[in-house]
């Protein structure tokens, strides 16, 4: 038998496996907004474009299964998606496509952060702000090699006149943008001004690597603050903060109900109580039924947003994932991923699978894109390793041991393509 690396590459024309073998988000995975166009479109349009109208600092990005699934279905993706989005022109694109006109545009600038309320320091507020502003720091969440802090430079550099070597002009500018802000505001941190007002990209994120663990869980706001001052700096009025894994916050033993009480009251002060983030800094939080239940008492108390993705009311601020519906979205996943890895052949390429496949991993997942794409990797692996030519029907159903129509998870029978009837007649 040939080594598994080797048949996926001679016999299917891909180099290594493309999907990835855990139902958990890595950082790095492709994003092909055609799989779920409508909710992509949602979140831009509520969520980003319908934030800055209405001058909303509390938003939601629910996931919800046809049987109470909750996990698996992409929320991390789309928001580190939307991020990516935002940060590569500020916004221009994205608002352009939601409806903005183009006068306005210019005028409402945007930038975005994503972070998780799970830390490596800590689960809480402050430590997971302060990853926020490391994320703007890191090159590989800009463009072309570039940070978003090192965007923002940029633009503080050409509505100033500056050249790049102008760390007194970069600083004065920053300063001034704080005074503009606010008169009264405390100061900015000094170590990280320098850093930022530096030729050098790559001191900033040298300066936050340097900070202590117990500063960033006491001290993280102050490190976001200096943030948003330096986007306000750079002509850019709005601030995203996508929020990853507020389950965490809200599920986590060693969190106990006081400490959940105090962060939901810290989310309060900050993003509608305290200077200059008021009206300014727009927050978009993960949201599933766990979360929702542990923190609903703490959450009415505090007199926040309600968060409900069934009531009509609340339609503008929340985009809710389902997951997979059909073959068509299937389909298209799974070639996202394969086009990642395919060494040659047509984009649109489905093989080593066939379209039967579809509705067995359809079935299996729950329509889930996670578990999906776990099980795909899982038949590719498998596949690869007996020198199979193609992927069926009959060794995925074998293979993933479920019966042809029985599906977990889901509450109906998904079509096999294979049917004698054509698969678009099915899906009329």
């Amino acid at each position: 038998m040939s080594d598994k690396y080797e048949h996926m590459a001679e016999a299917w024309g891909i180099d290594g496996n493309p999907f990835p073998s855990e139902a958990i988000h890595q950082g790095d995975e492709p994003f092909n907004p055609a799989v779920f166009p409508e909710e992509n479109e949602q979140f831009f349009k509520r969520l980003v474009y319908g934030a800055m109208m209405d001058r909303r600092g509390f938003s939601f990005l629910w996931s919800k299964g046809a049987n109470g699934e909750d996990t698996g279905f992409g929320k991390t993706t789309q928001m580190r998606y939307g991020a990516r989005q935002i940060n590569h022109d500020f916004g221009q694109t994205v608002l352009a496509d939601a409806g903005m006109k183009k006068d306005r545009i210019s005028k409402n600038l945007a930038v975005a952060a994503y972070t998780s309320l799970n830390t490596l320091s800590a689960v809480g507020i402050y430590p997971a702000l302060f990853a926020a502003t490391e994320y703007l720091a890191d090159p590989k969440n800009g463009v072309g090699g570039r940070s978003v802090f090192g965007l923002l430079r940029d633009k503080i550099l050409e509505i100033n006149g500056l050249e790049d070597d102008d760390e007194h002009g970069v600083r004065t500018a920053v300063l001034k943008a704080r005074r503009t802000l606010g008169p009264t505001l405390a100061p900015l941190n000094e170590q990280l001004l320098a850093a930022f007002s530096s030729s050098d990209e790559d001191a900033i994120a040298e300066s936050l690597a340097e900070v202590k663990d117990t500063t960033r869980v006491r001290s993280g706001l102050a490190y976001f603050d200096f943030a948003f001052t330096v986007a306000a700096a750079a002509g850019v009025p709005h601030f995203f903060v996508f929020v990853d894994q507020l389950e965490d916050l809200a599920t986590t033993q060693t969190v106990t109900k006081a400490k959940r009480s105090r962060e939901v009251g810290r989310l309060r002060d900050i993003i509608a109580e305290t200077a200059p983030f008021v009206g300014r800094v727009r927050f978009l939080f993960t949201f599933h039924i766990r979360a929702s239940y542990a923190l609903s008492e703490m959450w009415s108390l505090n007199r926040l947003p309600s968060y409900d993705p069934e009531d009509a009311a609340n339609e503008t601020s929340i985009v809710v994932l389902r997951g997979i519906q059909n073959v068509d979205q299937a389909r298209e996943l799974l070639v996202t991923y394969l086009n990642t890895r395919r060494a040659e052949g047509e984009e649109d390429d489905l093989s080593p699978f066939k379209e039967n496949v579809l509705p067995v991993l359809m079935a299996k997942s729950g329509g889930r894109p996670g578990v999906f794409l776990q099980d795909a990797y899982k038949l590719f692996d498998r596949a690869a390793e007996q020198g199979l030519p193609t992927i069926d029907k009959q060794f995925a159903e074998s293979f993933l041991k479920l019966k042809s129509g029985v599906g977990r998870g889901t509450a109906v029978s998904i079509p096999d393509p294979d049917d004698a009837r054509d698969i678009d007649d099915l899906l009329k």
